[in-house]
């Protein structure tokens, strides 16, 4: 066996001596001194950065700056909204907010529209600000019952933007929901209530949401078979509705909407259609609103919802009703009432009467409080 080797002695080249050793040391310490110079630097860095770990990267925290999310469409997925958090920087990566959606089983309530956001949030913060009903940028429109078509468009334009052309415009547009006997008339469809708006929505997207609110009073209210058991068709207790609406306080609706029928009643006028004589389709007629119209104002408009110069019914509603006058309108209280007479415009006391003479008595006193009360 050869011992090749196994005596072999350190190379002869290899550094030796203090001098070397001290080189050594020094080379060491400045290596370290740079390195931790290194480490401060990087650890700043890396505290700005999202963590890259053996998940996908993700921010840590709750957020910094504010920002508003404005591109979440209808029929976005849950990773077109996590590509369009990642663009406005808000959260660090899609597959991090895919992975934070996945637990959290409201996040299919996310819909369209607005979400007050801030930048740099951690995937499960921007999933918890998501699905919270109260990060959605919304527009409150409030349509109080009775406003005619053009008032609820104005109204609408206040709060979005949209301009009352563009309302009309697609209200005629045969695209928002009415049903056919509407003939392409949004009047009365219009649904008083209070909506929340996404900003953005279009006039045609506004109007018929409107019109479904409307529908589902409808449906609620057994709108056609009501009017089928009353012998009318449902248009016409819809023009009913807005005639109540008008015309009486809540808490009389039922009997406003008998006097009407009282009135249009052949029975009751020897064989022909009565006249209303409203005050309000004159008003609407004239786009005021009026409490004491002059006798000429009512005798000498002309205007087929002048109901003071044609008999029945108006060609149309003259409002948008709420769901207390339409169900009114289906439900008349029983009664052999002609007339009704505001007495005192403030309180909404109102007198009803089958006789005529009782009836001027209650015009007098509606005369005497608005003497005393001058608008």
């Amino acid at each position: 066996m050869s011992n090749l080797g196994l005596q072999m002695s350190p190379r002869s080249d290899a550094p030796q001596g203090p001098r070397h050793r001290g080189m050594a040391w020094l080379a060491i310490l400045l290596s370290l001194g740079v390195l931790a110079g290194i480490g401060v630097v990087v650890k700043v860095g890396l505290d700005n950065l999202p963590s890259i770990g053996a998940g996908p990267a993700d921010y840590e925290g709750d957020g910094t700056e504010p920002v508003i999310v404005s591109t979440v469409a209808k029929g976005d997925t849950v990773a077109e909204i996590g590509r369009t958090l990642k663009a406005d920087g808000v959260v660090a990566s899609v597959d991090a907010w895919l992975e934070a959606a996945k637990r959290e089983s409201k996040i299919t309530s996310v819909g369209p529209g607005q979400y007050e956001m801030l930048t740099r949030m951690s995937a499960e913060a921007a999933v918890a600000r998501m699905v919270d009903p109260d990060s959605r940028v919304v527009d409150e429109l409030l349509l109080r019952e009775g406003l005619r078509i053009d008032q609820t468009f104005a109204t609408i334009n206040e709060v979005t933007g949209i301009g009352e052309k563009q309302l009309e415009k697609a209200s005629t547009s045969g695209d928002i929901g009415l049903p056919a006997y509407a003939k392409d008339n949004a009047e009365g469809f219009l649904f008083p209530a209070t909506y929340e708006l996404v900003p953005d929505e279009s006039a045609k997207e506004v109007l018929t949401r409107l019109v479904k609110r409307w529908s589902r009073s409808a449906e609620k209210l057994q709108l056609e078979q009501g009017a089928a058991r009353l012998g009318l068709e449902p248009y016409e207790v819809l023009i009913v509705a807005s005639l109540v609406q008008a015309e009486g306080h809540p808490g009389d609706f039922d009997k406003v909407a008998r006097v009407i029928y009282n009135r249009l009643d052949e029975a009751t006028w020897g064989g022909t259609y009565g006249y209303l004589q409203l005050d309000a389709t004159v008003n609407y007629a004239l786009k005021t609103s009026e409490i004491n119209l002059s006798t000429q104002q009512l005798q000498e408009t002309e205007s087929p919802f002048n109901t003071y110069k044609y008999p029945g019914l108006p060609p149309t509603p003259i409002n948008s009703p709420g769901e207390a006058a339409m169900e009114a309108a289906l439900n008349p209280a029983e009664g052999d009432w002609l007339y009704y007479v505001t007495v005192n415009p403030e309180t909404g006391e109102t007198k009803f009467t089958n006789d005529y003479d009782e009836f001027l008595g209650f015009k007098s006193e509606l005369s005497a409080w608005l003497d005393a009360n001058p608008q």
